[in-house]
């Protein structure tokens, strides 16, 4: 904008005052309209996390939209370091560790007059990285042989425009490279647990091409779904060259198969308009999508509405002292805090159940939702949403429950209308029970107890041989799970987690029996903590300790586990990561390793390295160690917490491609910095509060459900907390209860310093709660 002030300005400065004052005022307007451009989502940048294994995609999508328009270099990915591009596909899952979706690719190409693209070629095309632009809402790129792609999209739909260069042919491969049609991407499929039962294109009046794809098989799980498309052209095309297993189906309207891709003749006009519709319940909802979001055929007001959807999202949180980097990285992440989950139904409600029937939305709510990574997001991205997007937390919550109706239990890690169970644990009962103790509360959230109830009491609930708590009849019989399961110790970890949680909405709900039952089953990690070496260690059936034990050297080493040297027993990681991961009790846990001086002791040893596999220390690359970090303000000693969070904020996150520390899984990752510098994290699961760490920014405020605000404020230098006060009055304790929030302005402000010398929070009455002493508390 300033450059084009300038030019301008260049021919009017001329000797007289007149052209002077002139030339002056209208550089004042230019400089105004600058400031006044200034936007959130210029402080995004989607590139973050396309390489360093972040997995996430830089394409063009809406705040938990269920179309992710988004070029694809390699498989279903978008990999930073490499040089082509092979299509630009529909659907894409972010910062996921196995791949999946991709589906229904576009490769526009420009090629001589009257030529054909034979999609057995299996074209890719080179780009740079200096020809893109990623903003949310928003991608364009400038292709080897000139071809200008932009991408833009609304909640269920997207337009494309494209632009050719000047004496060639405009023509579009669809479902080709990057995709089950290609030979290249069917070879890589059954290694990877991909399948590919085939897609269908037909060719339909007013310029329509529909598609359907089934697909599914998610980090080797049998899930499958089906995606329905219509694309529509703006411009008639001149031909549709349908294409089946390799040959050229001249004569046919229609194509299917496992190799099935179309090439579209769009003519020798240099800009076209494409739109497409998708939907997941029919190829006539797929076109009714498109009509409902995207009746006209303009381009830039698409792509102003999108980003204005993403200026007022991220604007529920506006941050103040922040330098361009950590802004990047904070507001990038808020940006992946919400493409993770996605939006599953129909503009008119209805959307594919579990049940493979067709169902319509429950009673006030908004939308059904997907791709629900449990065992990742409920550590920290549930709880984000839940209080800045209420309605959107509720509805994801509704998502969980409506698909326990369906399918008789909970499923575990949902992709599109499918339980793919990946990941050990039972995790949904954690989603409803923190995304009702932050806040959103627009859902059934008895049913969600109830469902919560029968799965931990009912083995073999579940779909694909799977069920949602693996060895539960094992699991109630000896209050542990046997080590004849190779994550016997983290899986038993993760249900006292999901119990508890459970617990606190039953609490909240009145419900004694309810909260009874979980709080007792969450007390089972107890039969795990061996007496002797004050470790969590695997347990034999027969009630022996596993042999060959060793917490320093990860041993014995799970078999054929990804990373070698995980330990037996745990799933991705080991005794020293999991032994942690029990914030809800805490106090307890402390006591049975003996002392708060031993528990410092080995906090200090896990802590020597920030990002590590298959070693005892901390790993802000996977989920199981995300907490830790607070476990010194349960000890009292909240300074060791502020300088370990400044380090990983500092050490493992950045504003380059590589700038997540590995697999963002839908938000997770990003979710522990964004949580950090905020200054706070919602570390027990279930309960309606958050630890108080160290804020990283002068001034951050939170937009909150109905009109309400919450500001942080960090006075002072360094990042030692000196105090706390809530609303002008000081807050003694590192625990801060939602219920203390309730006003229509709230403020914490945070006094800092360069040097530890407070005993804020350093007093057991003034440290996070803690199960074992709410109990013996509650029992005097």
């Amino acid at each position: 904008m300033l450059e084009r002030c300038i030019r301008r300005l260049r021919g009017i400065c001329g000797p007289d005052a007149k052209a002077f004052v002139t030339t002056f005022f209208l550089l004042l307007a230019c400089v105004s309209t600058v400031k006044g451009q200034e936007r959130l989502i210029d402080s995004v940048d989607p590139m973050i996390g396309t390489t360093n294994g972040g997995n996430t995609y830089p394409g063009a999508t809406l705040p938990f939209g269920m179309i992710q328009w988004s070029p694809d270099t390699d498989q279903n990915f978008y990999f930073y370091d490499q040089k082509k591009i092979r299509g630009f596909s529909l659907t894409h899952l972010s910062g996921g560790g196995c791949p999946l979706f991709g589906d229904m690719p576009i490769l526009p190409l420009s090629v001589p007059p009257n030529a054909t693209r034979d999609p057995k070629q299996l074209e890719s095309v080179a780009f740079k990285h200096t020809d893109e632009v990623a903003q949310p809402g928003y991608y364009s790129v400038k292709l080897a042989d000139g071809t200008i792609v932009e991408l833009t999209s609304s909640d269920r739909s997207g337009m494309a425009r494209l632009t050719f260069p000047k004496g060639r042919h405009a023509g579009v491969l669809v479902n080709g490279p990057g995709s089950a049609s290609a030979d290249v991407h069917i070879s890589f499929l059954p290694p990877l647990g991909r399948e590919h039962d085939g897609e269908s294109l037909s060719v339909g009046g007013d310029g329509i091409l529909s598609g359907t794809v089934t697909a599914g098989g998610f980090c080797g799980s049998p899930t499958k779904y089906t995606l329905h498309v219509a694309y529509a052209f703006q411009s008639k095309p001149r031909a549709i060259s349908l294409w089946q297993d390799d040959v050229q189906q001249s004569s046919k309207q229609h194509v299917a198969g496992k190799k099935a891709a179309a090439w579209v003749d769009l003519g020798d006009d240099q800009t076209q308009l494409i739109k497409v519709g998708l939907s997941y319940v029919s190829e006539e909802k797929a076109r009714a999508n498109l009509r409902a979001e995207l009746p006209g055929w303009n381009f830039d007001a698409t792509r102003r509405h999108a980003q204005d959807r993403w200026e007022n999202a991220l604007a529920s949180i506006k941050i103040e002292g922040a330098n361009a980097a950590d802004r990047k990285i904070f507001y990038t992440g808020l940006y992946h805090e919400l493409i993770g989950q996605t939006l599953f139904s129909d503009a008119d409600g209805e959307y594919m159940g579990l049940d493979n029937k067709v169902h319509h939305l429950h009673p006030g709510q908004t939308g059904q939702y997907t791709n629900i990574s449990d065992w990742d997001i409920y550590r920290n991205t549930v709880q984000l949403q839940a209080l800045l997007f209420p309605q959107e937390a509720s509805d994801l919550a509704q998502s969980l429950v409506n698909d326990a109706e369906q399918l008789g239990s909970y499923p575990r890690w949902v992709t599109a209308n499918d339980g793919s169970y990946v990941m050990g644990g039972d995790s949904p009962p954690i989603i409803v029970s923190s995304i009702y103790a932050f806040g959103a509360r627009k859902f059934d959230a008895k049913s969600a107890l109830k469902y919560a109830d029968k799965v931990a009491t009912i083995p073999g609930l579940g779909q694909h041989g799977r069920t949602e708590r693996d060895n539960l009849a094992d699991y109630l019989k000896l209050g542990y799970i046997p080590s004849s399961n190779v994550i016997s110790v983290s899986e038993t970890l993760e249900f006292a987690n999901a119990d508890f949680a459970a617990s606190q909405l039953a609490k909240s709900l009145g419900d004694k029996a309810s909260y009874n039952l979980h709080l007792k089953l969450a007390s089972n990690w107890r039969n795990l903590m061996d007496p002797t070496t004050h470790w969590m260690r695997p347990r034999l059936a027969d009630g022996s300790w596993l042999p060959g034990f060793d917490a320093e050297k990860s041993l014995p080493h799970r078999p054929k586990a990804s990373v070698p040297t995980d330990q037996l027993g745990f799933e991705e990681g080991n005794t020293y990561q999991y032994t942690f991961m029990l914030p809800f009790d805490y106090q307890g846990l402390f006591a049975s390793i003996g002392s708060n001086e031993m528990v410092e002791k080995r906090l200090d040893r896990f802590f020597s390295k920030l990002v590590c596999w298959g070693e005892p220390c901390f790993n802000m690359a996977n989920e199981p160690d995300f907490v830790t970090p607070y476990a010194y303000t349960f000890l009292g000693k909240p300074w060791k917490t502020a300088s370990l969070v400044t380090r990983i904020e500092d050490e493992t996150f950045n504003a380059t491609p590589g700038g997540i520390p590995g697999n963002d899984d839908l938000g997770a990752t990003s979710g522990v910095y964004l949580w950090n510098a905020l200054g706070m994290y919602p570390a027990i699961p279930g309960r309606d509060g958050v630890v108080l760490g160290t804020p990283r920014f002068s001034r951050a405020t939170l937009r909150l459900s109905r009109g309400r605000t919450l500001t942080v404020v960090r006075n002072g230098k360094g990042n030692y907390v000196e105090g706390v006060k809530i609303n002008g009055k000081a807050h003694r304790s590192s625990w801060l209860s939602l219920d203390e929030l309730q006003g229509s302005s709230e403020e914490i402000d945070f006094d800092l310093s360069d040097t530890q010398g407070s005993t804020w929070a350093t007093q057991q009455p003034d440290l996070p709660p803690s199960m074992s002493t709410e109990i013996a508390r509650h029992s005097k």
